[in-house]
């Protein structure tokens, strides 16, 4: 009997990355395009199909599965509200995907996605309960209660990039001050860089001849810099991990998880986020649940359409 196969579109705020793949995770096939929001959502899906008409193997692909960042709306496949999509609100993606491909469509969170992706793949749906962060342009959150994702009473649990880390702080792209997201996502992260730099150029100086535009700062440079012993870039690092273990503390005391996993581009810096991290939920005093909870890496960085691949195998509300 041939393999099940779905497709699976994970949806980013700069890049969407796309894959043919098989029912227990395997990556067949795979393509990666800029999302361009500004080009707007019909444009997208245009896109998206003619790079899936380029896959050898999606004649046998059962479904497709779409993990889009923000707000979903997963029963009418649309967004509801999204800071990087702007514009994107109230279109029909599941119509749209199933007239263009001729399939059944998943709509689903990207973040929920990836974390499934994740726990089926990496973890092997081992640990029982599952707090997952994908760290990216934003920030986001998917959550494993009892071996199953959990999507809360309107399908918007999870959305830890908008929790309040810093009462009146930094301006987020949702429109708040002091989110996560404006912190821990990616122009959360570059805007602390480049006011660091602003403060005292001279212990930057590694980092500025990495990147003498700022303009084309970014974190993959920043871990870069860091590693060749940079002082701003660890403080950006440090900051930004201490940041991200007090949203993360937050949800240790309150779900008491097995796991915290971090996935997502950002997480690519590895030791210069997880140290201060794990620094941060140490230093809480109520370590039961902290000492419960491991904090992992997530190594499959095609986790987001691995996991909408896989919701989409298992049909709409099966997990």
């Amino acid at each position: 009997m041939p393999e099940r196969t779905a497709i699976g579109v994970d949806v980013g705020g700069t890049f969407t990355k796309l894959a043919l793949v098989g029912s227990q995770g395997r990556l067949l096939e795979r393509a990666q395009m800029p999302t361009a929001p500004e080009a707007g959502p019909a444009d997208f899906v245009r896109r998206v199909g003619a790079l899936v008409d380029a896959f050898k193997g999606r004649a046998g692909a059962r479904a497709i599965g779409l993990g889009l960042a923000g707000d979903v709306d997963s029963r009418r496949g649309c967004l509801r509200f999204t800071p990087n999509l702007p514009g994107w609100e109230g279109f029909d993606f599941k119509k749209a995907f199933s007239r263009k491909m001729k399939r059944p469509v998943v709509v689903e969170n990207d973040a929920n996605a990836a974390v499934w992706g994740a726990y089926v793949t990496e973890l092997k749906r081992r640990p029982r309960n599952v707090i997952g962060v994908t760290l990216g342009t934003g920030v986001g959150g998917g959550l494993i209660l009892e071996g199953r994702l959990y999507r809360g009473s309107t399908g918007s649990a999870g959305e830890i990039g908008h929790a309040l880390v810093e009462p009146g702080g930094e301006l987020c792209h949702c429109g708040a001050r002091g989110c996560l997201e404006a912190y821990a996502g990616n122009y959360g992260i570059v805007r602390t860089a480049r006011r660091l730099l602003k403060k005292d150029p001279r212990r930057g100086a590694l980092l500025r001849r990495l990147c003498p535009d700022l303009d084309a700062l970014d974190p993959k440079t920043l871990t870069l810099a860091a590693e060749r012993g940079d002082a701003v870039a660890r403080e950006v690092w440090r900051l930004t991990g201490r940041r991200l273990g007090i949203g993360l503390a937050n949800l240790v005391l309150v779900l008491n998880p097995d796991v915290l996993l971090l996935l997502g581009g950002v997480s690519r810096a590895g030791r210069w986020l997880l140290d201060p991290v794990r620094r941060s939920l140490s230093d809480q005093p109520f370590q039961t649940s902290f000492k419960a909870a491991s904090v992992r890496m997530a190594g499959n960085h095609d986790g987001g359409c691995v996991g909408a691949a896989l919701l989409a195998l298992d049909g709409p509300g099966s997990r």
